[in-house]
């Protein structure tokens, strides 16, 4: 499954992404919910690096077919201290 090199690279993005979700979650008070933060990290880390990608910025650490990692985990951080701001009251 993992012998697709987009398959490789979306997979790292999602890694650095959940990554992220954890320490934006962490910087949230969201320390308690930590699947919720890994997904969300996750999700978030896609749609940064998919933005990056789409607006043609130049990929820090490219993890290949221009997604980048930095973008992936910028977006996982991002994502995942909103949801747990607002989520945490």
């Amino acid at each position: 499954m993992l012998d697709d090199a987009l398959t490789r690279a979306l997979s790292f993005v999602f890694g650095a992404g959940a990554f992220g979700g954890l320490i934006g979650g962490f910087f949230a008070g969201f320390r308690t919910k930590i699947l919720g933060s890994l997904l969300m990290g996750a999700i978030g880390g896609f749609a940064g690096a998919a933005i990056g990608r789409a607006t043609g910025l130049r990929p820090f650490i490219d993890a290949g077919f221009g997604y980048s990692v930095v973008y992936g985990l910028a977006g996982g951080i991002i994502l995942a201290f909103a949801v747990g701001k607002s989520s945490s009251g």
